[in-house]
């Protein structure tokens, strides 16, 4: 089902779903692991998330995509997320890409121990499509959607500029609980028309991922 209205309405929302969803999976499992891209996008609904009624200290934040630059860097997700939510998520729950210009395979399998720590999946995504229906750094008809690694994933021929980035993979999307997709603004009309159209398959839309999550969300300011 896809929930059509204002944004400023949608993103408050959003943050009610993902704080009523992250309660529920923290009273299960006494933690909860959320996953968010950087971008404008999710901006807003990060920041109402202060406002909701949710354990803080029991949840960690983990990189749905990256920009291969280092930490504090303006371009970089985790800069954007971090400035958003480090008023109510403790430091030490926050867990950033370690990219390193020497060896990012080595920073890539770090990430991916440090997943598994936090028990190997992630238990609520956030995620919004790009104008042409990516999500994450998993691009249409690209070698990072064809990958088939079971957490992370490294390009340096992403579609989108900068060239290099980390992306969790399909398979690690698909394998979440939960998930919640954002499709904002008129110049993603476009990836909507294809995330709706049942002919269109998962490679030419990566957004379609969600729709193998059993418990997924999509709101859009969007008409269909």
């Amino acid at each position: 089902m896809i929930v059509h209205g204002e944004r400023e309405v949608l993103e408050k929302r959003a943050a009610e779903i993902l704080a009523q969803s992250l309660q529920d999976i923290i009273d299960d499992q006494n933690r909860a692991v959320l996953a968010v891209p950087g971008g404008r996008s999710v901006g807003a609904v990060l920041r109402q998330l202060e406002f909701e009624p949710v354990d803080w200290h029991k949840v960690h934040v983990f990189m749905v995509d990256e920009r291969l630059v280092a930490l504090g860097h303006p371009e970089s997700n985790f800069t954007l997320v971090s400035s958003c939510v480090d008023s109510f998520i403790k430091r030490e729950n926050l867990h950033p890409f370690g990219h390193s210009s020497a060896n990012n395979k080595a920073a890539l399998q770090s990430y991916c121990r440090l997943l598994q720590d936090y028990g190997g999946r992630f238990d609520l995504v956030l995620l919004s499509s790009g104008e042409d229906g990516h999500i994450a750094s998993l691009f249409p008809e690209h070698e990072t959607f064809a990958s088939d690694e079971e957490f992370f994933i490294l390009t340096n021929s992403s579609p989108k500029p900068p060239s290099g980035r980390m992306s969790a993979s399909k398979k690690l999307i698909s394998s979440s609980q939960t998930a919640v997709l954002l499709f904002w603004g008129t110049e993603k009309q476009e990836a909507l028309t294809m995330f709706m159209d049942e002919q269109v398959p998962l490679m030419r839309c990566p957004a379609k991922i969600v729709t193998t999550i059993r418990q997924h969300h999509v709101l859009t300011d969007l008409h269909g």
